[in-house]
């Protein structure tokens, strides 16, 4: 009960002892104003009565006892009340004495009600404010009917009593209305406190290291883990700039990030980050505007993911080696085979040579041989097309043009239980891309059908004209190049395809194949193919009915196709030069004996070096300079460089299967007149030399050399 009326309002404003020290000391200057006081009457020789004396000892005792009940009770508000009472009845003492409620001094009484709305609570002060109406309208009624003491010259007593009674009422009012504010003040304050100290320990003892940056750029704040983290105290953090602590090469990525959480609200990002001992570290930082702060002060939240990067990256390497170990398994057995063709066929073509009887005619063995090569010569291109090292040759494609070879070649190599049909109904078939690729594209899937329908079966061919979305959830995972498309539908009535593995058809290296019968690469450069040229894929496929695969080619209008058959072979007008630079014996030999079957002059060097001293001494003579891509001393594009810095104008080729195509277009606008790409056909070697001939030169001179 005492603690419903004792609400003490100043208790969340001010510590307990700052309470017990103020009471201790208003008690005690009360205490000594009220002995001197009474000091004074004795020595001015002033008649004191019983009545005094009785106030004078009862206030005296309650000013003094006060601070004792305080300490006894273990609270502020027993010895409060008691201050009040005995303030009280030493105003109303002395009033019953000079003139009841008129007397002037008791205007301090509407003190009670205030101090004990601040110091008890508003009960009690709304309490002492209807007893301090009640003693002063009691004194007022005695002093109008004559029963007080004779009282000194004062003001009329009505207006005195109407007054004090108003003042008192509202001083009542003021504390108690005090005392409820103060007590939700102080409830909020605590509350917000406590809400403050228990954020500011969870954000001390988070795991997660969080940091405060002012607009400034510097620290204000950071807790433990942000501070380990980079291997220092919180106190040598706090005031130095946030960006010290992050690498100089990634400064400029934070800065953009702080700028760009202004509009965002948050950006994350992984950095490299600074301990103190000058060693990095990688740091996932998430950056989060201080909307209720100045511009540019933020918050971060950061994690050490150096040893989940680790991890990550020892994952990544795991994957990779596994898949570079089916990958191998499978092109070992291809080349095996491929190798055991080629040295079966060219020993048994040594026999035949040698007369001897009972072999196979050597027009089949060289069939055999040319196969096996050409195969093998796939196999190679696509693992180099996998590692992204394609040829950057890229123009115009009629698709329909295209089909209707490729399905000519498809009729005669598939066998007579499949059927191939053709329907293409597209009006618009142009598209831009590599030929090669597209085709060889197209052949994996015609392979693959063929596979799927061991018992024979129509594989159809049709073309029509379609718009895509690019917003099409189907084909979020590419690129989109305008809206009109010419798709290529390739269906067939096979065994279909299982959903699950639908699903990882395109991932590189996946074949249901058996091993040395796929590498698991055909759709998957497929699919890389389409994607770089801003088409899509859509592939369809029901267990026992068939599989459709869609493939989406951006039209290009206005494109002109420009078909230049491989085996036409522009004349020479007479002997020319060549120089040719190989360090594989075996392929310079051949190669020389091409071109001079061919009527070509031929100068042989072994590396790069030679090449370019070869060129300074006879360029005169020199029509065309081959040179292969790798070689000791100086390799092909150092001597390119070399001789074209002598000759801007001789036509150059470079020979190489693995050349970016980025460096391909480079070389070009440096003035590489074509890239052979090995291994290569005599047609395709002796085209590439007599069109980089022609279109560099003029006019044809002689010359001499030796092969």
């Amino acid at each position: 009960m005492a603690s419903k009326w004792f609400t003490q309002p100043l208790s969340g404003v001010f510590s307990e002892a700052d309470q017990r020290r103020v009471l201790d000391i208003i008690s005690l200057v009360a205490a000594g104003a009220l002995i001197l006081e009474f000091a004074y009457i004795l020595i001015a020789d002033k008649p004191v009565g019983m009545v005094l004396q009785a106030a004078f000892f009862i206030g005296l005792s309650g000013f003094l006892a006060a601070p004792w009940v305080v300490r006894a009770a273990g609270s502020t508000a027993p010895g409060a009340l008691i201050l009040l009472v005995a303030m009280g009845g030493l105003i109303v003492v002395p009033a019953y004495y000079q003139g009841g409620a008129s007397a002037i001094f008791t205007i301090w009484f509407v003190l009670i009600p205030l101090l004990a709305g601040l110091l008890l609570g508003h009960r009690l002060a709304i309490v002492l404010g209807v007893l301090g109406i009640a003693a002063m309208t009691t004194l007022f009624l005695l002093e109008k009917t004559g029963r007080l003491p004779a009282a000194g010259a004062g003001m009329d007593a009505l207006p005195g009593w109407l007054n004090l009674v108003a003042v008192i009422a509202f001083s009542s009012a003021v504390g108690a209305v005090s005392a409820l504010s103060f007590v939700a003040s102080s409830k909020a304050l605590k509350e917000a406190t406590q809400a403050d100290a228990a954020k500011a320990r969870a954000l001390e003892e988070a795991i997660e290291g969080i940091a405060t940056v002012d607009s400034g750029g510097r620290f204000k704040t950071v807790n433990a883990a942000f501070s380990e983290m980079h291997a220092t105290r919180s106190d040598k953090l706090r005031g130095t700039l946030a960006n010290d602590w992050i690498d100089a090469e990634d400064r400029e990525r934070i800065e953009a990030g702080v700028r760009a959480i202004a509009l965002s609200g948050k950006e994350e990002l992984t950095v490299r980050a600074r301990r103190n001992d000058g060693m990095s570290f990688f740091q996932n930082v998430v950056l989060v505007d201080m909307s209720e702060g100045e511009p540019g002060e933020h918050y971060r939240f950061a994690r050490d993911v150096t040893r989940q990067k680790e991890l990550t990256e020892q994952l990544n390497q795991s994957v990779k080696m596994e898949a570079i170990g089916r990958l191998a398994d499978g092109i070992a057995h291809d080349f095996n085979n491929l190798l055991m063709t080629i040295l079966t066929a060219s020993h048994q073509l040594g026999d035949v040579l040698g007369n001897k009887p009972g072999k196979n005619s050597g027009p089949e063995l060289l069939d055999w041989i040319n196969t096996a090569a050409n195969r093998a010569a796939g196999l190679t291109r696509q693992l180099l097309d996998f590692s992204h090292v394609q040829d950057s040759d890229s123009g115009p494609i009629d698709v329909h043009q295209s089909l209707k070879r490729f399905t000519k070649i498809l009729s005669s190599t598939m066998g007579a239980s499949i059927v191939i049909k053709a329907e293409m109904s597209a009006k618009e078939s142009v598209t831009v891309g590599n030929l090669a690729r597209f085709e060889s594209g197209l052949m994996n899937l015609a392979i693959n059908a063929r596979d799927a329908m061991p018992d024979g079966g129509v594989l159809r061919f049709r073309t029509i004209e379609s718009r895509l979305d690019a917003k099409d959830p189907r084909f979020a995972a590419f690129r989109l190049e305008g809206k009109d498309f010419v798709r290529i539908d390739v269906i067939d009535e096979g065994s279909g395809i299982e959903p699950k593995i639908l699903e990882k058809i395109f991932e590189p290296f996946f074949t249901t194949k058996a091993v040395g019968k796929g590498t698991g690469l055909g759709l998957s450069l497929l699919y890389t193919y389409v994607r770089e040229v801003g088409g899509a894929l859509e592939v369809c496929s029901e267990v026992g009915v068939g599989t459709t695969v869609s493939i989406f080619l951006p039209v290009s209008l206005g494109e002109q196709v420009r078909v230049q058959p491989v085996n036409s072979v522009p004349s020479m007008s007479a002997r020319e030069t060549i120089l040719l630079a190989e360090d594989d014996g075996a392929v310079s030999k051949l190669l020389c004996a091409v071109l001079s079957d061919a009527g070509y002059e031929v100068i042989v060097c072994e590396d790069g070096r030679e090449a370019v001293e070869s060129f300074t001494a006879t360029s005169d003579s020199i029509r065309l300079v081959l040179l292969d891509y790798r070689m000791p001393r100086m390799d092909g594009i150092e001597a390119f460089d070399a001789i074209h810095s002598l000759s801007p104008k001789m036509p150059v080729i470079l020979m190489s299967g693995n050349i970016p195509g980025s460096e391909i277009a480079h070389l070009r606008q440096r003035g590489l007149s074509a890239v052979l790409r090995k291994p290569c056909s005599q047609e395709e070697v002796l085209h590439a030399v007599r069109a980089g001939i022609e279109s560099r030169l003029n006019g044809a001179h002689g010359g001499t050399g030796f092969c």
